[in-house]
């Protein structure tokens, strides 16, 4: 197959869809989860902020195109679209350089973005704006006026998009040596490259109070608070690396003619090869929190059902879903648990520990503690916001009675695209007369903490919730978290203490307690009285008959028939270590 003229283009439509499919299968709730970091405000303070600092115009775009993140499929979508412009700009700057290799080699930063997948827009929209100032540059007039109209474009960029400038001055520089019979290139070169090392310097002491690293970087395309990453590194030097390649290769090009056919086959192989076997070990716990998050929690039971539970934080959404829809004491062993770890993150430090805990806290009536996890989350955010954890401030501020603070938040999210709505609804609530009428939030205050309760539930669950039973022993979640515990323990002798109060709350025992007190009555006190007034069901303790009677028989071969009951839990599976 000879080359065609619209091959280049062609080619560069493939992986545009190839990394849409890519994103969207593999990293489409990882997006989603990302897209609370990023807060975009509708206000004049918010862009005057940030285009004050450098890169500030790079972060208000990313900030305008992901709060789209929250939405279906549009995630992948930016994210495919801004590859394939790196890969156009790529194109037309090399052939600007008289470069005429395949498109191909154009790819390289989109597939880099395929291993390494940013966190947010910052760092493609960095490299496209480096990419789109080297362009314009190589229309630029000839003579000594194309320097001073690399200053400006150099300057401009550093102010607004930083660091795009130092890979800008790296292209304008490669252009530079690529143009033939310019004798003074590699000077002219290596003085592009040092006035953009001397901006950062310059506007240190003259416009920016920033450290260092800021200045050069920016505080926006990875936290600020930990060690430059070195996808970072690879990513930013991706092109100039290649521009060095291609620059080796250059005597070659002219007897140089690609196969059309190999092209598109090592392309449709490479994204094929990145689709079937690309994963994100966790994207099946952000695939919770996104179902948690917008309240689908049966759709976390539905999809464990049909796929294995791989990450404790999506064990710990599985059971606070089963205890949203009241199914935790008949489905919890439907799954295999993990103890403790598997009801709430212990120590949560992590952005995704702190989540998850501040759900748990708020579902068991901990208000305060689901307070401070949020709270954390939102201070220890890259940039100081976190809109999910923002909006469960309110929710804790209001059950509080704490309307200031929850006045302070409704505003910030009120100047925002998606949270509007939902903001100005929470204002209509900042009022005692409204708030202490509206359902959910009496219905929290009737379960919140009333004695001191010292305990962290992230920390000691057990003693957490016995302080809450205490206040309020009517806690429905509350108690079958703790009776969940302690079945998880095998700690049947505490189990039944807490069942003597429980079982008024229930019309029908649900089955998991029943089997537990099958297994009481039988190996611990012989009451048949006792074991009568808990009406457990005939089916339920014929079929454990039937389990005591085959026993011996071992756990693979009761694995099938038996493995979803508690007696096969308590006979067969390790008991996890206490903390």
């Amino acid at each position: 197959m000879k080359p065609h003229r619209f091959d280049n283009l062609i080619l560069i439509g493939l992986f545009v869809a190839g990394s849409f499919l890519y994103f969207d299968l593999h990293y489409r709730y990882w997006y989603h989860f990302m897209e609370q970091f990023v807060l975009f405000l509708y206000t004049n303070a918010y862009f005057s902020d940030l285009i004050h600092t450098p890169g500030g115009l790079t972060e208000y775009l990313n900030g305008a195109l992901m709060q789209f993140f929250v939405l279906p499929h549009v995630a992948p979508a930016i994210l495919a679209l801004v590859s394939g412009l790196i890969a156009v700009s790529a194109l037309l700057f090399y052939r600007r350089c008289g470069y005429l290799f395949s498109a191909l080699w154009c790819l390289v930063p989109g597939f880099l973005f395929w291993i390494f997948p940013p966190e947010s827009l910052s760092v493609p929209i960095s490299l496209l704006t480096g990419l789109v100032v080297a362009l314009g540059y190589t229309y630029s007039l000839a003579g000594y006026r194309r320097f001073l109209l690399a200053a400006g474009l150099l300057t401009a960029c550093y102010l607004l998009a930083a660091p795009a400038h130092l890979l800008a001055a790296l292209l304008m520089g490669f252009y530079e040596i690529s143009k033939p019979g310019n004798k003074q290139k590699f000077v002219t070169a290596l003085a592009f490259l040092a006035f953009a090392l001397l901006l950062p310097l310059l506007a240190m002491r003259t416009l920016f109070v920033v450290p260092m690293e800021e200045a050069f970087f920016s505080r926006y395309l990875y936290h600020p608070e930990y060690p430059q990453p070195l996808s970072f590194r690879i990513i930013g030097c991706s092109l100039p690396l290649l521009s060095i390649l291609l620059y080796g290769l250059r005597k070659w090009q002219s007897g140089f003619k690609y196969s059309r056919s190999l092209c598109y086959l090592l392309l449709t192989g490479g994204i094929a090869l990145g689709i079937l076997y690309g994963s994100r070990p966790i994207e099946q716990t952000y695939r919770y929190d996104y179902y948690a998050r917008t309240g689908n929690w049966q759709k976390i039971i539905d999809h464990a059902g049909k796929h294995p539970v791989k990450d404790l934080n999506a064990l710990v959404y599985l059971n606070l879903a089963l205890s949203h829809t009241n199914q935790l004491g008949n489905r919890q062993f439907d799954f295999p648990q993990a103890g403790l770890s598997g009801l709430i993150p212990q120590d949560p430090v992590t952005r995704l520990d702190l989540i998850a805990a501040s759900e748990v806290a708020w579902q068991i009536g901990h208000i305060n503690s689901s307070q401070r996890y949020a709270f954390v989350g939102v201070l220890s955010s890259e940039r100081r916001v976190q809109s999910r954890l923002m909006t469960r401030l309110v929710e804790t501020y209001l059950v509080n009675e704490e309307y200031g603070a929850a006045q302070k938040y409704i505003t910030i999210l009120e100047n925002t695209l998606f949270y509007r709505d939902w903001a100005r609804k929470m204002r209509s609530l900042l009022k005692e007369d409204t708030a202490g009428k509206t359902p959910w939030i009496t219905e929290k205050r009737k379960v919140n903490v009333v004695t001191d309760n010292p305990f962290d539930p992230a920390k000691a669950l057990p003693n957490a919730l016995g302080y809450l039973l205490d206040d309020h022993p009517d806690n429905r979640p509350a108690l079958e978290y703790a009776l969940s515990y302690l079945l998880l323990y095998k700690d049947l002798t505490a189990f039944m203490q807490y069942m003597q109060s429980a079982k008024s709350m229930y019309t029908k025992l649900p089955i998991h307690y029943q089997e537990a007190i099958c297994i009481y009555y039988a190996t611990v006190e012989s009451n048949p009285e006792a074991f009568s007034s808990y009406g457990i069901d005939r089916t339920v303790y014929e079929r454990f008959i039937k389990f005591c009677s085959v026993a011996a028989n071992g756990p693979k071969a009761l694995q099938q028939e038996f493995g979803n009951t508690y007696y096969y839990y308590a006979q067969f599976e390790e008991t996890p270590q206490r903390n």
